[in-house]
């Protein structure tokens, strides 16, 4: 993952509430920063930085349109 690109997340707890973690849904943002050796990504969503932990956050592709394209 690299600055600029589209990314999807888990929601954290503050965006979603207390629902379970595999319940959270997956939502899109825009990478800002990513360190490999921090495992935490920086990423803008809703004009807002939010730090997301690496393992819940993947690389925004294709495959995922589908699911996006309502």
């Amino acid at each position: 993952m690299r600055a600029g690109d589209m990314v999807r997340f888990k929601a954290t707890y503050q965006l979603c509430g207390e629902l379970e973690e595999d319940q959270r849904p997956w939502l899109v943002g825009l990478l800002i920063e990513y360190h490999k050796w921090e495992k935490i990504a920086t990423i803008m969503y809703d004009d807002k930085l939010i730090r997301i932990p690496a393992r819940n956050t993947q690389k925004f592709g294709r495959r995922y349109l589908e699911h996006y394209d309502k």
